[in-house]
């Protein structure tokens, strides 16, 4: 039984309510924002998210802006017969808690809290993210400042965050309460070129210590069932470029670029386009496609011959092997604002719905419907 884990569908469910170029909002604008997201995956996986995004405005330059997530996963029960070999098998590789009733679905909740305050160049950013055997949290800082007539403009983040983890007592991986640090660095340089085009270029570093492998995953090496272990070093290096242009018939392309490799041998490139273009006043569609392709983790192997795994290390996780993914998408905006202008409450709200269809080459899938409406009061 193959699932993705709460904190691994970032990669997968990825939402946005940055507008396209071709649509303008009033940046000085309190605003209050829904969201409803709803996923399934190949192997009947479900996920859906309840968000709220909430900003406020403040003298001398001062914002608040407020993220909440309550989050909901369920896994469908075993179907294989009871003492069946493949009910054996789902049950000891299955990525979740075993102690329960495996032939029972299985949920769990994830609630999320962000806060940013900004003030002129600065940033502070607080994140909380509790589940019932984890808890994530993260401190970040931010500078950024616009030069030659605001035609330039550069960024500088850091982010410090540590995950207490406390798996199930009774789960068969005999893993401990165990913890996670991970520091961040960026650098990002955001260049308008022509007055219709814009590059931005940036590099990543992140030094991860500490838990990085499922605890409630087992690997079956050597003719038997062990669990999962990963290196507790994790140095991850990215860098990217992106490039936006504004077309003639009301539309923008943007294009993106990025390059990753770790110390675990993984190397990626990944390659983004997404086209906007509006249908009428007020309405515009999105259509994006996005090619993923990586090599796999040194200790990564199918079949491992031994219980001693790679160098004491073996993964389950089918994202440690090589791996390449295409993602469609397609999305309906529509600005009430625009198109009721005249109307006390209409104007104030704005729609989104979307659908994007995800599959790689390791017999993964997903559909990814989204729906949302913003309010700006």
């Amino acid at each position: 039984m193959r699932w993705l884990p709460l904190s691994a569908l970032a990669g997968v469910l990825v939402a946005t309510w940055a507008s396209p170029c071709v649509a303008m909002d009033d940046p000085d604008e309190p605003a209050a924002g829904t969201l409803v997201r709803f996923f399934t995956g190949s192997d009947h996986v479900t996920v859906r998210s309840l968000v709220g995004d909430y900003t406020f405005d403040g003298p001398r330059d001062l914002s608040l802006s407020i993220h909440y997530n309550n989050e909901r996963v369920t896994i469908p029960a075993i179907a294989a017969p009871v003492g069946s070999a493949e009910a054996v098998d789902a049950i000891t590789t299955a990525s979740r808690p075993i102690a329960g009733n495996a032939y029972q679905d299985f949920s769990k909740v994830r609630n999320e809290f962000q806060g940013e305050l900004t003030h002129g160049h600065f940033g502070a950013d607080y994140y909380v993210s509790s589940e019932s055997d984890y808890l994530g949290q993260e401190v970040s800082a931010s500078y950024n400042r616009d030069l030659e007539g605001q035609q330039l403009n550069l960024a500088f983040g850091t982010s410090y965050g540590w995950d207490a983890i406390d798996p199930v007592a009774d789960d068969d991986t005999h893993t401990g309460n165990s913890t996670k640090t991970t520091l961040h660095w960026d650098a990002v340089a955001t260049r308008v070129v022509t007055p219709t085009a814009m590059v931005r270029v940036g590099v990543e570093y992140n030094v991860v210590d500490g838990l990085q492998h499922n605890p409630y995953r087992n690997v079956y090496a050597g003719g038997t069932n062990v669990p999962e272990r990963h290196p507790d070093h994790r140095a991850r290096r990215d860098a990217f470029v992106k490039f936006n242009q504004y077309l003639r018939n009301r539309s923008s392309l943007k294009l993106t670029y990025r390059y990753y490799n770790d110390d675990w041998g993984i190397g990626s490139h990944e390659i983004g386009s997404r086209l906007s273009q509006y249908i009428t006043h007020g309405v515009f569609a999105q259509y994006q496609y996005r090619y993923y392709t990586q090599t796999a983790a040194d200790f990564y192997r199918a079949v491992y011959a031994t219980t001693a795994g790679v160098n004491g290390y073996l993964t389950g996780d089918y994202r440690m092997a090589a791996l390449s993914s295409h993602l469609f998408g397609i999305a309906l905006d529509f600005d009430l604002g625009t198109m009721a202008a005249e109307s006390a409450w209409l104007h104030r709200l704005r729609a989104r719905m979307s659908y994007d269809r995800y599959f790689n080459s390791n017999n993964y899938s997903a559909n990814i419907l989204e729906t949302g409406v913003d309010f700006r009061f």
